[in-house]
């Protein structure tokens, strides 16, 4: 009986201990790959406005295993404008279960002068399993930030030459005045000089071809000296130079824009060719409807240096004036100091009236400066051939005042700019003089009277009226005057019309009046100002990757059908946005999605395209380049793993093979002792 019970103590003390064997299964697998997985969902960008506190809010999914003691931290890269209070600078939630969302706010402070765009915000996540064991997570989110600050915007105003006139081998001192359209102040500023040559064209005389400038504050005016000089082969006439800005932006972004300046070359040039016209030759009056008239003029190459390529163009500027001859000859060579004489034949047709027509002679040439070159020279002249229909201007009836010829310097006027005006007043009679002459100009057409002009008047004099005093005019004879005249603005593309209003006595004083038009062509430049591009430095392929960009209409014209949009090798969303007519002093942005389909270096372009106001296409184009990488892998469960619901403890016991063994010697033993106890009883009954 003894040995029976010591049996039964051995195997119930096995089977206590079964447990302890069944849960040592738990430490067969590592509890370090149980880890949580973590998304961020609800992905659209938030918006905030500069100044303002926002509020980033967000759900962070855990498709994992549970997570404890999570911490997270927003991170700012550099040039941002955000920031958050020390006190909130990260948030912490005790626990995150498998398969639970939590929603995560964070509060923004952004800054007062931050400009409008997209902005990233890592998020960084710290958390322990249900180990113990640490892990990180970190994804970049996009916040939105609205501004009425705009970004620095340097526009040259004006560029001024000391002296005035720059002739070959002259020095000058270039000032290039300009302003900063932006409400942001433009700091560490650098002002570049490009194009420069010693052959042929400017060069630095003293200095460095790049000025630097500390800081130039919102809508305030700076400007940028350099000391050149002009070397002794230079051609006349204007020079183009490139000004290249490199400046910094609040947030110590770069922003770099090249604009374009040009300096005139007046004076003789001492090696190059110049042709002028001299002793021009032809009737002034009395020409008759179809008879014909002689032009004649000589050509003098005044420099030292041949002209070749010669081509003479006379055109009159209305089919009442025809030529008999042929109006272009083209003369191979004229040298040095010497002159080639030409003649054309022209005819006022039946349907010419008593009045002035002007005819147009232009000369195109070249020499071994430009040879071969797109940029000849070019010498430009009106003269007017008189038709009088009437028969009048014989010296029998009153005197006649007219503008026989009118040139313009530039000969394109452009708004907002400054132009000579260069007139020749011409008696028509072969008899009589002319006396005490006045002579004023007017422009009736104002402008929008919602402009900036309020209406005025589309031309101004500049240092002077609008008045010329002229004591006499013999017969026959021509008084030139000139006059320089500023174009508001605010001036509609298009061809405005000058009245020159005579006032004039005979000589028994008989006082006339008269009218002549002059043509004066405006063109109004369009101006399309294009903001930073906003977009991440890196992506990944088959990613969304998001492009913003805000611009605006500097200009005084409207641009009509315009349109932006997404070019390069890769998917978009949103890719194009037709703006239609864009007023000026309207800003507008885009925002697009490039979806790269590989890795590497992704270059594409956002391609504005817009008509001007004379019907021109224009394209302006806005190059990027991203660096595109493979997309982060999502962690998997290892096939060693245990389910997430491995059974523990008491139903391990039950699986385990010991256990049944131990519960049927536990059986047997039992059952034999109780057969034992059975048959004993038995066995003294009998001996009763």
């Amino acid at each position: 009986m003894r040995k029976l019970i010591s049996i039964f103590l051995v195997l119930l003390l096995i089977l206590l201990q079964l447990p302890t064997v069944g849960m040592a299964d738990e430490d067969d697998f590592d509890k370090s790959k149980l880890m949580p997985v973590f998304s961020i969902e609800n992905r659209d960008i938030p918006s905030g406005d500069a100044d303002k506190t926002m509020t980033l809010s967000f759900n962070l999914k855990n498709t994992g295993y549970q997570a404890k003691n999570v911490v997270i931290t927003p991170i700012f890269e550099g040039g941002s404008p955000f920031s958050v209070s020390e006190l909130t600078n990260s948030q912490s939630i005790a626990q995150i279960n498998s398969n639970s969302t939590v929603n995560v706010k964070i509060k923004l402070a952004i800054s007062a002068d931050a400009v409008a765009g997209n902005y990233p915000v890592k998020i960084n996540i710290k958390y322990k399993n249900a180990y113990d064991y640490d892990g990180e997570f970190n994804e970049t989110v996009y916040v939105r930030v609205t501004s009425r600050s705009t970004p620095p915007r340097l526009i040259i105003n004006k560029v001024s030459t000391n002296p005035d006139e720059i002739g070959p081998g002259g020095e000058a001192k270039v000032s290039i005045i300009f302003e900063n359209k932006g409400t942001i102040d433009a700091r560490d500023l650098s002002v570049t000089l490009e194009g420069l040559k010693s052959d042929g064209g400017f060069y630095v005389q003293t200095g460095s071809n790049v000025s630097y400038i500390n800081r130039v504050p919102g809508k305030s005016v700076s400007a940028a000296n350099f000391n050149l000089k002009a070397a002794n082969n230079i051609r006349l006439g204007s020079h183009e130079l490139a000004v290249k800005f490199s400046y910094k932006d609040s947030q110590r972004n770069t922003i770099e824009d090249t604009q374009n300046i040009y300096l005139t070359i007046g004076g003789k040039s001492s090696n190059s060719s110049n042709i002028v016209i001299e002793n021009m030759d032809y009737p002034t009056t009395g020409i008759k409807p179809n008879g014909d008239f002689t032009l004649k003029f000589d050509l003098l190459n005044s420099g030292e240096m041949d002209a070749s390529n010669i081509l003479v163009k006379l055109e009159s500027t209305d089919p009442a004036l025809v030529p008999k001859t042929t109006n272009i000859k083209k003369i191979n060579s004229i040298k040095a100091g010497e002159s080639e004489s030409l003649s054309f034949i022209f005819t006022p047709t039946e349907e010419a009236q008593t009045r002035n027509y002007p005819i147009n002679i232009t000369v195109e040439y070249e020499d071994e400066l430009n040879q071969g070159s797109e940029d000849k020279y070019v010498l430009t002249q009106y003269v007017g051939a008189y038709v009088n229909k009437a028969g009048e201007g014989d010296g029998k009836g009153k005197p006649k005042l007219i503008i026989d010829r009118y040139s313009f310097e530039p000969s394109i006027v452009k708004a907002g700019e400054n132009y000579t005006m260069n007139l020749s007043f011409y008696n028509t009679n072969s008899q009589k003089t002319v006396r005490n002459i006045k002579i004023f100009l007017t422009a009736d057409e104002k402008t929008d009277p919602t402009g900036a002009s309020a209406g005025g008047n589309v031309f101004t004099p500049v240092g002077s009226s609008n008045t010329f005093y002229i004591d006499n005019i013999p017969p026959k004879g021509r008084v030139e005057k000139n006059i320089t005249m500023f174009t508001v603005p605010d001036a509609q593309a298009k061809t405005y019309t000058v009245t020159a209003n005579f006032e004039y006595e005979d000589n028994e004083g008989e006082e006339f009046t008269a009218i002549e038009l002059i043509g004066v062509p405006v063109v109004q430049q369009s101006k399309l100002e294009v903001g930073e591009l906003s977009l991440p430095p890196e992506a990944f392929a088959g990613e969304p990757t998001p492009v913003f960009v805000e611009f605006y209409n500097t200009g005084k014209v409207t641009l009509y059908n315009m349109m932006v949009k997404l070019e390069g090798d890769f998917q978009t969303e949103n890719g194009s946005y037709y703006v239609g007519n864009f007023e000026t002093g309207r800003s507008e942005y885009f925002e697009g999605m490039i979806i790269p389909t590989e890795t590497g270096e992704l270059t594409g372009a956002l391609v504005f395209t817009y008509e001007d106001s004379s019907g021109e296409n224009v394209e302006i184009r806005k190059d990027f380049t991203l660096n595109i990488m493979e997309p982060m892998p999502m962690d998997e469960f290892p096939e060693d793993m245990p389910p997430m619901e491995e059974p523990r403890g008491v139903k391990k016991i039950f699986k385990s093979k010991g256990f049944w063994i131990t519960i049927i010697l536990l059986a047997v033993a039992i059952g034999g002792f109780i057969f034992y106890k059975k048959r004993k009883k038995k066995g003294m009954a009998l001996d009763e």
